[in-house]
């Protein structure tokens, strides 16, 4: 009999379709959901990830997929993926306990204490005594301070299951916390009484007796949980740890090594081991540990990262580079890979890459407050002076303890003139770490600033005696000494200062000066040829000493001599700006410029290929006012050599001064500060430029730093009042403008200063 398909009804074989389809995309997701669990189960995270990822594409409600996809990314370090997912696992499934307690455990990490509590509490609603719930609510009452609350918990817990350890633990820790050592040490006994060879009680009593400074007592427990659980690699790495901390290296060394022949496959031990090494300044040994870790794991992106770092600090950067790269190509959005990257970036100058790098960081974490500081960092570094300080002001409210934040905000404050807030910020860092070195200058220098004198020579000495071997506390207090006329004190300073660093040349400055103030000339000279045998063969020493003997034969009147000593420091050092001026100074005050113009026009006839004779000749046209002339020759001193700093400077300025094309004095000043960074007439050039382009705020900083080297210049005193007029910050104006003219009533800018006073 003939078989008619016709008849069989469409409306079946369409059902038949559509069964066989749904059964077929169950059958699917089914076989990844296996396959990615059995990945997941051989630590293949990534592999098992995909798996995962195909049985939600199939099913976008498959809620344990969902949660086994959180798990795989808490096991590839990427909590922001795990807290999406288990956030899609609470949206599918409200009641899901789980998800719930996971959600409130990352919203506890994160320090948003009301989001976690608001699960756990919706938690403990449904099941009042649920275990996992209660801890983390005497968690949240321990962040909250509520230790009778937190201590009320760990008893219903205990009274729940007298076998949970981790309740005597963590009501021990309460305990300790009201002063109740006794009773603290009680329940950590119970703990370990539960099971004498379980290992975290015993370690949390090893804190307790640490923390309590009783480190024999300490050292017996680290043992005795050796002695019972002799195959565990990580107890030798505590008695490791524990042996730095009592600064024993080469017991901690012996600790490490153990680790690693214990467990031999596990990268835990070298990793700990490599920052071992690192801590005591054995390269060779870090990296050897790092390279043993990288054989056993070479894909793994944390060895790597850590590597990186390792170069990055030892100034290693194409290796740095090199270790990162295959970290981005394995992970692109590998957080910490990224944010060293923008390190790197930094340290090169490139700001603008660094700040496009760190832009993306704070957007994606923007509670990252390093992320926010490095950006501050590179904000700072590009002259963005107001942005930099908005990056970092939310570094340091991130983060109240990030004392490097901090301190660039002082700092700042200093550039800016604003003595009582960096005198604010200094103590907030000390107040948390009383020994921190640059807290502790900055608050000298700051009530040095305000003229509290008195305060400002306690803390200078307190840096002494904090760091005796340190030349800079001497140098400051040698600053405060001279500047409040105890000359003998400052003299005693400035020595103090040499002898723990004789080629500083700012102190060796200003002992020279203090000579000069004495009237003691003749000593200076000799302290000069002294140091000129002290400083060796360092050309750049050299210059700045006979330069000082320039200046001290001019005020003996020894003109050809000082003539001689300002040509002997353009020899030795053509980038060092004052001895041209000085020159210049001379031949203008003797009423011969043309002589001395002749004189270096024949110098060029025989070889033209030199930049200094341009500069000199510059200078000299430039004190006649003879502009055009002088940027003729700092220009062709910049065509014989483009880096040529000292043209580069005065040609920045004249071009600034003179209404010039603003840009290219800017891009001649940043040549010169570059080549000479802490110059202060480098740093008054291009604060006038900035000024002359509106930028007050960093106009301030550069004006506020050549301040610090030139404080009795009439014209940077006039720049400095000047920004600060413009910026709206009159108060603080009217002083400088007031001692320009007090230094120098007839200024080039004389008239302007008193425009600007007559406005306040």
């Amino acid at each position: 009999m003939k078989r008619c398909w016709t008849k069989i009804p469409v409306v079946f074989i369409i059902f038949a379709i559509l069964f066989s389809g749904c059964s077929s995309d169950e059958e699917k997701k089914a076989a990844h959901f296996e396959k990615g669990t059995t990945y997941f189960e051989k630590g293949e995270y990534k592999s098992a990830e995909l798996e995962f990822r195909n049985a939600i594409q199939i099913d976008p409600e498959y809620i344990d997929a969902y949660e086994r996809l959180g798990e795989t990314y808490l096991k590839l370090g990427d909590p922001k993926g795990a807290f999406k997912e288990y956030s899609m696992v609470a949206k599918l499934d409200p009641e899901n306990t789980d998800a719930a307690l996971k959600l409130a455990t990352f919203y506890m990490l994160g320090k948003k204490p009301d989001e976690a509590r608001e699960k756990v509490e919706a938690v403990l609603s449904r099941e009042p005594n649920n275990i996992e719930a209660l801890f983390l609510m005497a968690g949240l009452h321990d962040l909250d301070k509520n230790l009778y609350e937190a201590a009320a918990v760990f008893r219903k817990i205990i009274d729940l299951d007298a076998d949970q350890a981790r309740a005597y633990m963590g009501l021990a820790r309460v305990y300790a916390r009201q002063g109740k050592p006794d009773d603290a040490e009680a329940q950590l006994r119970k703990a370990i009484q539960l099971d004498v060879k379980a290992i975290k009680p015993r370690l949390e009593l090893v804190r307790f007796y640490a923390s309590r400074k009783e480190f024999d007592r300490a050292r017996s427990q680290i043992e005795k949980t050796i002695e019972l659980n002799p195959g565990n690699s990580e107890l030798y790495i505590v008695l490791g740890n524990f042996f730095f901390q009592m600064k024993k290296p080469s017991d901690a060394e012996h600790a490490y090594l153990k680790a690693i022949e214990i467990s031999p496959t596990d990268i835990k031990p070298y990793m700990v081991a490599a920052g071992f090494y690192d801590a005591s300044d054995m390269v060779e040994k870090t990296l050897a540990m790092y390279e043993k870790a990288l054989e056993i794991k070479p894909d793994d992106v944390n060895i790597m990262t850590t590597m990186a770092g390792f170069f990055l600090k030892h100034k290693k950067m194409e290796d740095a580079q090199h270790h990162l790269a295959k970290v981005l190509e394995e992970r692109p959005n590998f957080f910490p890979a990224r944010m060293m990257k923008g390190e790197i970036a930094t340290m090169k100058k490139d700001f603008t890459e660094a700040i496009g790098i760190f832009d993306q960081l704070v957007k994606e974490e923007p509670r990252s407050a390093r992320a926010h500081y490095l950006k501050g960092v590179a904000l700072l570094g590009k002259g963005e002076l107001q942005s930099a300080k908005t990056s970092l002001g939310k570094a340091a409210e991130l983060n109240p303890k990030q004392e490097k934040a901090n301190i660039l905000l002082a700092d700042i404050a200093m550039r800016e003139r604003a003595f009582d807030q960096a005198q604010k910020l200094s103590e907030a860092v000390l107040s948390d770490n009383p020994k921190n070195f640059q807290a502790r200058m900055i608050l000298g220098n700051a009530l040095m600033a305000q003229g509290k004198t008195g305060q400002a020579e306690i803390a200078f000495k307190l840096l002494i005696a904090e760091n005796p071997e340190s030349p800079a506390g001497y140098f400051r207090l040698g600053v405060l000494q001279r500047a409040t006329k105890d000359y003998d004190g400052a003299l005693t300073s400035f020595n103090s200062a040499l002898d723990r660093n004789p080629m500083l040349m700012d102190v060796f400055t200003n002992l020279v000066l203090v000579y000069g103030a004495k009237k003691e000339l003749n000593t200076a000279l000799e302290r000069c040829d002294a140091q000129l045998k002290k400083v060796g063969d360092s050309k750049v020493h050299q210059a700045i000493i006979n330069n000082l003997k320039g200046g001290l034969y001019m005020a003996q009147k020894r003109t050809d001599a000082a003539k001689k000593a300002f040509e002997a420091a353009i020899q030795l050092n053509p980038d060092f700006m004052p001895p041209y001026y000085a020159l210049a100074r001379i031949y203008l005050a003797e009423k011969q410029p043309q002589k001395a113009i002749d004189q270096y026009e024949s110098i060029l006839q025989k070889k033209p290929g030199q930049a200094g004779p341009h500069m000199l000749l510059g200078t000299i046209y430039d004190m006649q006012r003879k502009y055009d002339m002088s940027e003729k020759h700092y220009r062709a001193a910049l065509d014989i050599n483009p880096q040529f700093a000292p043209a580069a400077n005065n040609l920045a300025y004249l071009l600034s001064t003179r209404d010039g094309n603003i840009d290219e004095a800017l891009k001649f000043a940043r040549i010169a500060k570059e080549k000479l960074p802490d110059d202060p007439s480098v740093m008054d050039t291009l604060g006038w430029i900035y000024y002359k382009k509106a930028l007050y705020g960093n106009a301030v900083q550069e004006f506020s730093d050549s301040l610090e080297k030139l404080s009795d210049n009439a014209t940077v005193n006039f720049h400095l009042g000047a920004a600060l007029f413009k910026k709206g910050e009159k108060t603080k104006a009217k002083a400088y403008l007031e001692k320009a003219l007090r230094l120098d009533e007839k200024f080039d800018s004389a008239d302007e200063a008193r425009q600007m006073l007559s406005e306040i």
